[in-house]
């Protein structure tokens, strides 16, 4: 019990929670929680929640990687680079003229102008 009395106020209901919400569907920390002290709860807690905290991580992973590819795509693209940029904008102004609607020509030809560099 000793590690129980150092937890603060704020720890014991966070983890009086998190066992809240394990019981349901791992009833033997009950019995745990009785023979084993707290201390042995806490470390099957961890092992209990390793895979759920290996998926997450997994899946941050794989979100930042995609992200990563999509700064290199946009850094690539015609939208930074002065001499592309200029021949399609004008090729845009150009669209907007003749379909005579912003949001026309910016569904049509904004998506190239930006990710030129992705497509090509």
């Amino acid at each position: 019990m000793s590690m129980w009395k150092n937890l603060s106020t704020i720890q014991k209901g966070i983890f009086i929670a998190l066992m809240c919400l394990v019981v349901p569907f791992a009833p033997e920390f009950i019995l745990m929680s009785e023979i084993g002290g707290i201390e042995l709860v806490f470390s099957f807690l961890v092992l209990y929640y390793k895979p759920v905290i290996l998926k997450v991580q997994s899946f941050i992973e794989q979100v930042k990687i995609e992200l990563s590819i999509c700064a290199v795509a946009f850094k690539n693209s015609s939208y930074v680079q002065p001499k592309v940029y200029f021949t399609q904008a004008l090729f845009y102004s150009c669209a907007l003229v003749v379909t005579g609607s912003v949001i026309y020509s910016s569904i049509f030809f904004l998506p190239a102008l930006m990710l030129n560099g992705a497509l090509v």
